[in-house]
């Protein structure tokens, strides 16, 4: 798991997470699924810290 930032116009930035495993093809939709679930906290607490920071 891997994240990136993205210079964009207009002081914004664009935040890209990659996701990479091998897995057999019966176990990879559940982790997929998983792996979504725990990034999308992640990315929610990045962005919960980074607005904090720009008030």
């Amino acid at each position: 798991m891997s994240y990136v930032l993205v210079p964009r116009e207009h002081d914004t930035t664009r935040l890209l997470l990659k996701v990479v495993m091998r897995a057999n093809r019966c176990a990879a939709p559940m982790l997929a699924v998983g792996d979504l679930i725990m990034a999308r906290r992640h990315l929610l607490n990045l962005k919960r810290l980074a607005e904090r920071h720009q008030r």
